[in-house]
């Protein structure tokens, strides 16, 4: 998936103390002295030489972009293009996610200075805050124009670490047209629809089965949440064992265990499963196959036991600021977050990404809605949960991981997995 969670169990280790910036400075040419007087007889005042002040050259900005393999170019362009639409000199460094604590690290030991601005998702801003690397924004965007989830994925202790600029991470139902005619809209259905698919050679559904995010969805279709009000783990409830007994009955439509995620996405890529859960972060491979693979899109079923739909967390995605930023480099950030934040910067981003805007006005414009994936997955964008910059996120996510497959072999029933759950949360947590 395109969100590499930090095991809990052993969180990074980041050294805590901001590298020191290398400081400039710019010292004023002093006023030209003038020369002695040739003669004493000399009557005539010398002619003034107009020198013009020198104009300052504006500071580069090193931006780190941290983004998946195979989207780079494509990130690294999109922002140097921005950069240059807005008259600031931008210096943009690809990263990937697993790459982003191994340079910060080195960086430090090698006494180099931090980025100065950072684009990055959840995980980023998690380590980045954990490590004292980042200001708090001050970008004065209205909370009630962007989408929940960004607002909680960016806020810790009392501040908000970044600017919301979009969304990734949504999961989607999608379907093989050339399979099946239309997505189902109940869990009910879905069951019905699975089942009736898997044999023969075909499999009814894949999805990331063991996977928090996946679980995280059907827990929220049940009207619950894994972190109480105070963010603390929360997974011993009659929401949680009821989302995992509805996980345990979709399992059972897929393919024969043990099967990965991985070997799910093969199955419906090569058109040997009619539907499959699965992420925006699968749609450029599955595309690509178009020979197998008629693409649906749909967002996820109504829980039919609530009536409520289940709804994945969404990850934002943010322009982060170094704590060491200060001055015009500060200005310029702030500048070149406001331009992506603005109507026009948030379209390009759903059009030349595939993002969601974090805007949420901006869901009804035609970058969003003319694009399948995007306008399926906008319809239920204002309602998901954000991934949090907390250490309790990252543990309920490595817990789930850990004892999720002893439910899915049959080794474990619900009630008895919500509870471990809850413990092994509580001790990573500790």
């Amino acid at each position: 998936t395109l969100v590499v969670l930090v095991a809990c169990a052993a969180p990074p280790v980041i050294s805590t103390t901001t590298p020191q910036a290398l400081v400039q400075t710019v010292v004023a040419p002093a006023s030209p002295i003038p020369s002695p007087t040739a003669s004493a007889t000399q009557t005539s005042n010398p002619t003034p030489t107009n020198q013009p002040s020198p104009i300052p050259t504006p500071q580069r900005l090193i931006l780190w972009a941290v983004g998946v393999e195979s989207q780079r170019e494509q990130l690294v362009h999109f922002l140097e293009e921005t950069g240059r639409m807005s008259g600031i000199d931008l210096l943009v460094v690809a990263k990937t996610p697993d790459a982003l604590s191994a340079d910060l690290v080195a960086g430090s030991i090698a006494g180099l200075d931090p980025p100065d601005i950072i684009w990055g998702g959840a995980d980023d801003l998690f380590i980045l805050h954990r490590a004292g690397m980042l200001q708090s924004a001050t970008d004065q965007l209205p909370t009630a124009n962007l989408l929940p989830a960004t607002i909680s994925g960016a806020t810790a202790d009392g501040a908000r670490w970044g600017t919301p600029i979009a969304a990734r991470g949504f999961l989607l139902l999608l379907y093989n047209r050339k399979i099946v005619q239309a997505a189902p809209n109940t869990t009910d259905e879905l069951l019905s629809e699975a089942r009736r698919f898997n044999g023969g050679g075909r499999t009814g559904l894949v999805a990331g089965w063991v996977e928090m995010r996946w679980l995280e969805a059907w827990l929220h279709g049940f009207g619950g949440s894994s972190l109480a009000s105070d963010g603390s783990p929360m997974l011993d409830t009659p929401e949680l064992i009821s989302a995992l007994d509805l996980l345990k009955n979709l399992r059972r439509t897929g393919p024969p265990p043990p099967s990965t995620y991985a070997e799910g996405a093969r199955l419906f890529r090569d058109g040997k499963a009619a539907f499959a859960i699965d992420g925006e972060w699968s749609l450029r491979m599955y595309r690509a196959y178009s020979e197998t693979l008629e693409l649906g899109y749909a967002p996820l079923p109504i829980v039919s036991a609530s009536g409520r739909p289940a709804i994945g967390p969404l990850e934002g995605v943010y322009l982060m600021y170094g704590a060491q930023l200060r001055g015009e480099q500060l200005a310029n950030a702030q500048k070149l977050a406001a331009i992506l934040s603005q109507p026009q910067g948030q379209e390009r981003i759903a059009r030349e990404l595939g993002y969601l805007p974090a805007l949420s006005t901006m869901l009804a414009s035609a970058a969003v809605q003319n694009d399948p994936a995007l306008a399926a997955a906008a319809i239920s964008a204002p309602h998901a949960t954000g991934i949090t910059p907390s250490l309790a996120q990252r543990c309920v996510w490595e817990a789930g991981e850990a004892l999720l497959p002893a439910l899915l072999l049959g080794e474990s029933e619900p009630a008895k997995v919500a509870a471990n759950l809850q413990e092994r949360a509580n001790i990573c947590l500790a």
